[in-house]
């Protein structure tokens, strides 16, 4: 028997779009041999759906849809189990269940439902489901060809109390009682999005899976970017011994058969997973469908950024151009009184080599101007705010009207292009943006932070990366320069900022492992008073990251939704 895995990229929200794709699967997996198709959670849907589950039209569309699935399958004469949701049928406050649906052949539906429902990082499904009862009997069905399959929802399988250990998060092992309810097939479906290191532990996971209980565990997992979540595939049929005998591939939409008598129609090489093993190829791959699909599922056709000569702006149009090819990216150079001859150089030498389109737009002139209006001694500003005094005005004013200027001047440029749509990509990377080295209104303005969750010392690695594989676009003196916002008279990011690669790693304890100062100060990182001065000013710029361009998540705690931090905090 022959069961086709459908790795299905989705567009959240945009429910006959999805069922389209679903029965253009299925025909082809029929075409194909196979008698049962396998899709992503919530692939009708989309995932997460997030508040768009509050509305009846669209919960009616959803349910409505799988009428027309039950027609295609009945058509094509294939089975299919698809992510859905469903009425709450349990009982307790929420209205709806996270589901799957198994329909036959035939056209019968059965369903199972979401037993383990996350609510940590991006995951918030107890604001919109209700957990299926533990004792509730589990979906296993006769797929055909002696399998009996027993079907899970993505977190359903993220609890064996062997892996897991003490960050188990349930009491209870959905896997475990459709064991021993006679499944000899574990099928679950996936919206497990990626996080940098996580497809080869959630492919451990599967093998552990398996080895334990004796079957083979199939894995259907959606691909694709929604917003900032960037979902990477990887689904997979994983055999007792942990062999991968099918796999569908990562960050693009496809089907993989596996044939359950042995006869691979399709199978799973080392080379695949190798493309997953290396961190930074893998962050490659995510930041190119992140971007990719945020721009095919919002209607923008062409983006530009700013190009400063500095390696995060080269880093983010090198990713553009590889990911959305050259006729679609556009550098703007905006020097400014501090801009250095070199970086001037590199800006041009970089858009030259990238082959995209270069302009250079001066802000010399109009900063001048804004100076004359606001410091003047006989000004509007000056005389009536500061006492005519100069020396009371912070330097950052100026500093940041520089940054403010070119941000006005990028968004001028994207607004002023009517056909074809064209979105700002802001370029700050994690590092900055976790300290607030930016500036609202400014370098943070845009549509998509690329790099927003890539630390600094990452961006360098990704910098090598692309120049390996593209032949060098990023100028060696970009790499080598010692990091500057050029916004005053020789500048340097560690007139501000400790050195990056202690910078990260206090970031990274604090964000992503969740340590307190203390804890961070007693590993050794930097002294006390210097990790308190970062953590404190992480927490400070709390309200410039809450109005910050949605930017990709890579790393296993991204600012932006997952994270949710008070501003006022006294």
């Amino acid at each position: 028997m022959i069961i086709a895995l459908c790795q299905q990229n989705t567009i959240t929200g945009n429910v006959p779009r999805n069922t389209q794709g679903i029965i253009r699967f299925l025909r082809d997996a029929a075409a194909q041999g196979a008698r049962l198709a396998v899709f992503p959670e919530m692939a009708i849907t989309g995932y997460p759906p997030r508040d768009l589950l509050e509305y009846q039209w669209f919960v009616r569309a959803a349910q409505a849809s799988l009428t027309e699935i039950q027609a295609a399958c009945r058509d094509a004469g294939i089975g299919a189990i698809i992510g859905t949701i469903h009425t709450n049928v349990f009982g307790g406050k929420k209205e709806l269940l996270n589901a799957a649906a198994w329909v036959s052949a035939h056209g019968d539906v059965r369903f199972a439902f979401k037993k383990l429902l996350p609510t940590y990082d991006v995951f918030d499904e107890h604001r919109y489901f209700q957990p299926c009862p533990a004792e509730t009997p589990p979906l296993i069905v006769d797929a055909g060809g002696g399998i009996r399959a027993g079907i899970s929802i993505c977190e359903d399988i993220w609890n064996d109390n062997e892996f897991w250990k003490d960050q188990r998060l349930y009491e209870f092992d959905p896997i475990e009682s459709l064991v021993r309810g006679g499944a000899n097939l574990i099928v679950n479906i996936s919206a497990s999005p990626f996080v940098s290191g996580k497809p080869l532990h959630r492919l451990e996971m599967l093998r552990h899976t398996a080895r334990r209980w004796g079957v083979p565990v199939l894995l259907v997992n959606q691909v694709g970017g929604c917003d900032q979540v960037i979902f990477d595939g990887g689904s997979c049929v994983v055999m007792p011994d942990g062999r991968l005998a099918a796999c569908a591939g990562w960050f693009s939409e496809g089907i993989a058969l596996w044939d359950t008598d042995g006869n691979a129609t399709a199978g799973c090489s080392d080379e695949l997973v190798a493309r997953v093993s290396d961190e930074v190829t893998a962050l490659y791959d995510a930041l190119i469908l992140g971007l990719r699909d945020y721009l095919s599922k919002t209607g923008f056709k062409q983006v530009l950024a700013g190009n400063s000569g500095g390696i995060d702006s080269a880093v983010v149009l090198t990713l553009a151009t590889s990911g959305l090819g050259a006729e679609n990216v556009i550098s703007v150079s905006m020097p400014g009184p501090f801009t250095s001859a070199e970086t001037r150089r590199d800006s041009a030498l970089l858009a030259k080599r990238l082959g995209i389109r270069h302009v250079e737009v001066p802000i010399g002139g109009p900063f001048d101007q804004f100076l004359g209006l606001l410091m003047s001694a006989t000004g509007p500003v000056l005389p009536a705010l500061f006492g005519g005094a100069a020396e009371r005005v912070s330097k950052l004013a100026n500093e940041n009207l520089q940054a403010r200027l070119r941000g006005n001047i990028l968004m001028w440029i994207s607004n002023a292009f009517r056909d074809p749509p064209t979105l700002l990509l802001s370029t700050g990377n994690k590092s900055e943006l976790a300290v607030g080295y930016c500036t609202l209104y400014g370098d943070m303005a845009g549509g998509l932070a690329v790099i927003s969750d890539v630390p600094k010392m990452m961006v360098y690695r990704l910098a090598r990366f692309l120049n390996a594989a593209m032949g060098n676009p990023i100028p060696q003196t970009v790499l080598d320069r010692e990091p500057s916002a050029e916004l005053a008279p020789n500048q340097k990011d560690t007139d501000s900022l400790p050195p990056y690669p202690v910078l990260d790693e206090i970031i990274r304890l604090y964000v992503e492992e969740r340590l307190g100062a203390e804890e961070i100060a007693a590993a050794g990182v930097a002294d006390d008073a210097l990790v308190r001065r970062v953590v404190a000013m992480i927490d400070g710029a709390e309200y410039k990251r809450q109005q910050a361009a949605v930017g990709l998540k890579v790393t296993s705690k991204a600012f932006g939704f997952g994270r949710r931090m008070p501003i006022a905090r006294g």
